[in-house]
């Protein structure tokens, strides 16, 4: 069923799954904030789908978005200087994912104003895609890297 958004305002659009923890507390923390805003943006866009005003909606969306990007900057933050201290040698592969996300979420909150509920859908599955990939993908490269420096600098 790929590719196929099953409206429904009384469901999360993503669950969290113990499969997605990297076993780091302060990273597995934040991405439950991630999936968690995403199902806000979600659930927001559909309560507001049959607002009389189209502003209703819109408003949702900007607001959901904004604190999606503030999030994401801290969240990226932490992120990135972790890697550093610990010398992970993708990080400038990690930080450019990261500028390309935070771009696009910019540019969504530019342009909320002309967004059609489609279009709102279709960023909440962006979302969903790039979490869930990002996470699964990205993130996963980095544990053991991650892991053997808390290990030592526990001793």
């Amino acid at each position: 069923m790929e590719g196929y958004i099953f409206v429904d305002e009384n469901n999360d659009f993503i669950k969290w799954e113990k499969k997605f923890e990297l076993g780091i507390p302060v990273i597995d923390n934040q991405h439950k904030q991630l999936v968690h805003l995403c199902n806000d943006l979600y659930q927001a866009v559909i309560r507001n789908k049959y607002r009389a005003t189209t502003p209703g909606w819109h408003e949702a969306l900007a607001d959901a978005l904004r604190e999606t990007v503030n999030y994401v900057k801290t969240h990226f933050s932490d992120e990135e200087k972790l890697l550093t201290a610990v010398g992970y040698s993708g990080l400038d592969q990690q930080k450019a994912q990261h500028r390309n996300f935070t771009n696009k979420i910019t540019e969504n909150l530019k342009n909320f104003n002309k967004a059609t509920f489609q279009d709102a859908m279709n960023f909440v599955r962006f979302l969903y895609d790039w979490i869930l990939q990002h996470i699964a993908i990205s993130d996963k490269q980095y544990v053991p890297a991650v892991l053997e420096y808390l290990k030592n600098k526990g001793n």
